[in-house]
C-alpha cells in the first residue's frame, strides 16, 4: 500500500507539473551522469528550477532548511536570528526565537512535530513546540566523558524516533554528539577515519614507541551537516576530504557506502529523499543525486558568474527534499531559497529506484526499459535490468544487461547459471570425448611400437626439428626443465640464435594482445575501444629493449661475460613461462566466476614469479655472477632505467620548449613580413 500511494503521488506530480524530457535547453546549468564504465556524459535535464521560495519573507543569511512530513518548510536565518514556518505554498506560519535566539543555523522537525533549533552563537540546541512555546533547553554537556576542552558549538542537528539528538559541532572530530531525549550525553557516534595508505602503514611499522604516540594526533575531518533517513539512518557529509565524504551509519556507527563515492571536497549538506535517495550540494553550486547505494545518478547546477540565472547559486548552505521530489537549496550569499522540480525523465527512474531498491526486480523491469530507450549509456538501468533478468531466470539476457551495465559480480551470477546448465546438457558428452581420446592415444601408442610407417607418419616432428630455426623455437621448452643448462648452452652458441629469439618476441607481443583483449569479461578490466596498437606496442617494446640495453652496460662496468647478443636472446627465453601459460590462462579465463577467480590470479602470479626466477638465473649465468653481485646487477639496472627514462623526460622538456621558441619567432617574422 505504501508503494502503490508513493507511485500515485509521484504521478499526480508528474500530471500537475508536465515537463519535456528534453528541457535542456530552458535551464542555465547541463545535467551529467555516469557511464557503465564510469565516464562522465551530459544527458537530459534531471531537474528545473522553477522559482524562488518564501518571497514573502525578507532573508538575510538563511542557513538551513528543513522540509517536516507534511512539507511545512522550516528555515534557520542566522541575519535575522529567527526560525520560519512556511507552508507548502511559501506563506508564512510562524516565527520561532524571535529576540531569543542568536544565530540559529540548523533547525530540525521531529515525529512529534517538536522544533529543534541549533543556535551557535549561544551555544545551546533549543526546542520548541509548534505554537512556539520553548520547552527546553539542551546545553554543553557536564560530563568528563565529553571533555572540558571538546567545544560544543551547534551547527547542525537531527532527531531520531526515540527523542535521541545528533549535533554536528565546530572543530569536534570526535564525531557526532548524541544526547537523549533529557539532554543526558551518550557518547560520540560515526567517528570518522582516515584514507589508508602503504606511506601510513609504513611509518607505523618503522616508528619507535616515542614516535608512534604522534601518530594519535592525526585526526580524520569532522562532518560538517546530518540528516536522517525514512529508516531511521544518519547520513553526514563531510568537507576539507576526499575519503569517505558521504556516509550512511548503521547502529554501530560504520559506513554503509563506499568510502570513496566522492572526491568532491567542498560539499556542504545532504539530505535524504523519500526512496532513500541522496542529495548534496558544493560550495561551487553543483547538486549531486545518488541512490540509496551510493550510485551516482546525476550532477547538475553551478555558479552563479553574475547574470543572476535562475538554478544557479552562489553561496549554497542547505539542501531538503519535499514528499514529491522537489529540491530547495538556501542560497548565503543570494539571501534567497530556490526550487527545483523533477523532469518526467527523472520521475519515471524514481519509480524504477523504488521498487529495485525495494527487492520488486521483475516489477520495476518495464520501468528500467523506458529509462533505456530514453537514455541507453544509463548503466545503472542496464544493471538493475540484468537483476530483474537474473530474477526470472533468463539468464542469457542478464549476462547481455551485466555486461553493458560493466557489472561483473552480477555477469558472474548469471554465467554461473548459465554454465551449469550447459554442463547439465553436455557433461555426458564431454566425458565420452575425454575418453575417446584416451582411448585413441592408447591404441596409437600401440600402433607405432607394432608398424613402422605409421611410427614414421606420426613422428613428423622429430623431421621438422631437422630444421634450425625450428629447433631453436622449440629449444624453450628445455629452459623450462633445465635453466641452468640451458642457459650454458645459450652462451656458448650452440642452441639458440637472435632470429629465433626475435620471433619468440613477436609470438610473446602477439600471446600480449590475445590475452588484453580476449580475457573473459569477468576478470578484463580493459577496453577494447582503449586500445592504441603502436602506444600499446611502445609500452611493451621500448622497457624491454630499455631493460636489455641496461643491464649489458651495467654488466660490462662490473664485469660481467655476457654479450648483448647473449643478454638479448637470455632475457627472451627467460619469458618461456609466459609462451607456455599465458594462452591457458586466458582460455580458462573465460570459463570462470568469481568464486573461482583466485585460479586465474594464481595462475597469473606462477607465470610471472617463474618469469622472474628465470630471468634471474639468466643474468647469474650469462654474466658468470655470484647470487649477491647478480640482486646488486639487477638494482643498478633498474637504476639505470630510472636515470634514462628521466634523461629521456628532461631532454623531452628542453627540445620541446626549444621548438615552441623556434616556431614562435617563425611565425612573429611571418606576421611581421
Amino acid at each position: 500500500m505504501k508503494k502503490t500511494f508513493l507511485l500515485i503521488c509521484i504521478m499526480m506530480f508528474l500530471v500537475k507539473f508536465p515537463i519535456q524530457i528534453a528541457a535542456h535547453e530552458s535551464v542555465a546549468y547541463k545535467t551529467e551522469t555516469l557511464t557503465s564504465t564510469g565516464d562522465v556524459i551530459e544527458t537530459q535535464s534531471a531537474y528545473t528550477p522553477i522559482g524562488l521560495f518564501g518571497k514573502n519573507y525578507n532573508f538575510e543569511t538563511p542557513e538551513d532548511v528543513y522540509i517536516d512530513k507534511n512539507d511545512y518548510v522550516y528555515v534557520a536565518d542566522s541575519g535575522t536570528g529567527e526560525v520560519i514556518k512556511f507552508s507548502p505554498t511559501g506563506e508564512i506560519e510562524q516565527v520561532y526565537g524571535r529576540d531569543s535566539l542568536g544565530s540559529p543555523q540548523g533547525v530540525f522537525v521531529d515525529h512529534r512535530e517538536d522544533i529543534f533549533i541549533a543556535d551557535y552563537e549561544q551555544a545551546i540546541i533549543v526546542k520548541y513546540n509548534q505554537s512556539g512555546e520553548q520547552l527546553m533547553t539542551f546545553e554543553k554537556p557536564d560530563t568528563p566523558l565529553f571533555g572540558s576542552s571538546t567545544p560544543f558549538k551547534p551547527q547542525k542537528l537531527a532527531v531520531d524516533r526515540r527523542g535521541n539528538l545528533y549535533i554536528v559541532s565546530e572543530g569536534t572530530t570526535n564525531g557526532i554528539i548524541q544526547l537523549n531525549a533529557s539532554g543526558d550525553f551518550l557518547g560520540f557516534y560515526g567517528v570518522g577515519t582516515t584514507r589508508p595508505s602503504i606511506g601510513n602503514v609504513i611509518q607505523e611499522l618503522l616508528a619507535f614507541q616515542s614516535q608512534r604516540e604522534s601518530l594519535f594526533n592525526r585526526v580524520p575531518s569532522a562532518p560538517n551537516n546530518v540528516s536522517i533517513g525514512n529508516q531511521g539512518l544518519i547520513h553526514t557529509v563531510t568537507s576539507g576530504s576526499s575519503w569517505e565524504v558521504i556516509r550512511k551509519l548503521n547502529v554501530a556507527g560504520d559506513n554503509m557506502l563506499p568510502a570513496d563515492i566522492s572526491t568532491v571536497s567542498n560539499l556542504k549538506d545532504l539530505t535524504v529523499g523519500l526512496i532513500g535517495n541522496i542529495y548534496t550540494v558544493d560550495n561551487d553550486g553543483l547538486i549531486y543525486e545518488y541512490d540509496r547505494f551510493g550510485n551516482l545518478l546525476f550532477t547538475f547546477g553551478g555558479k552563479d558568474d553574475g547574470s543572476n540565472r535562475l538554478g544557479l547559486l552562489q553561496q549554497p548552505t542547505s539542501i531538503e527534499v519535499d514528499s514529491v521530489g522537489r529540491i530547495f537549496i538556501s542560497d548565503r550569499e543570494k539571501g534567497n531559497i530556490q526550487m527545483y522540480e523533477p523532469t518526467a525523465f527523472t520521475g519515471l527512474l524514481h519509480q524504477a529506484l523504488s521498487l529495485y531498491g525495494d527487492g520488486f526486480y521483475i516489477e520495476s523491469e518495464a520501468y528500467w526499459d523506458e529509462v533505456i530507450r530514453l537514455n541507453s549509456a544509463f548503466g545503472l538501468a542496464h544493471s538493475a535490468k540484468g537483476e530483474a533478468l537474473y530474477k526470472q531466470q533468463q539468464y542469457d539476457e542478464a549476462l547481455e544487461e551485466f555486461r553493458l551495465a560493466n557489472n561483473r559480480a552480477g555477469y558472474s551470477d548469471a554465467f554461473w547459471e548459465v554454465r551449469y546448465q550447459w554442463m547439465e546438457q553436455n557433461l555426458q558428452w564431454f566425458i565420452f570425448i575425454l575418453a575417446l581420446l584416451f582411448v585413441l592415444k592408447t591404441i596409437l601408442n600401440k600402433l607405432r611400437k607394432r608398424s613402422t610407417k605409421i611410427n614414421q607418419a606420426l613422428s613428423i616432428h622429430h623431421r621438422l626439428k631437422k630444421y634450425r630455426l625450428i629447433n631453436e623455437l622449440l629449444y624453450f621448452k628445455k629452459f623450462l626443465k633445465s635453466p641452468i643448462d640451458s642457459y650454458y648452452y645459450l652462451k656458448e652458441n650452440k642452441r639458440v640464435s637472435v632470429q629465433s629469439a626475435s620471433l619468440l618476441f613477436m609470438v610473446l607481443v602477439i600471446l600480449y594482445f590475445i590475452w588484453f583483449i580476449f580475457t573473459g569479461f569477468i576478470f578484463n578490466t580493459n577496453r577494447i575501444e582503449d586500445i592504441n596498437l603502436l602506444l600499446d606496442l611502445a609500452l611493451l617494446i621500448l622497457p624491454f629493449g630499455l631493460f636489455i640495453v641496461a643491464n649489458y652496460m651495467v654488466s660490462t662496468i662490473t664485469d660481467g661475460e655476457g654479450r648483448f647478443k647473449q643478454v638479448f636472446t637470455g632475457t627472451v627465453y627467460a619469458l618461456s613461462p609466459v609462451l607456455v601459460l599465458l594462452l591457458p590462462i586466458t582460455i580458462v579465463s573465460n570459463i570462470l566466476t568469481l568464486n573461482e577467480g583466485f585460479i586465474y590470479y594464481f595462475a597469473l602470479q606462477v607465470m610471472v614469479g617463474w618469469s622472474l626466477v628465470m630471468l634471474f638465473i639468466m643474468i647469474k649465468e650469462v654474466h658468470d655472477f655470484t647470487v649477491t653481485k647478480t640482486i646488486g646487477n639487477i638494482l643498478l639496472t633498474f637504476f639505470t632505467m630510472f636515470i634514462a627514462v628521466l634523461v629521456f623526460f628532461v631532454l623531452y622538456v628542453l627540445f620541446d620548449q626549444v621548438f615552441n621558441f623556434v616556431y614562435t619567432m617563425i611565425q612573429e617574422v611571418m606576421l611581421r613580413v
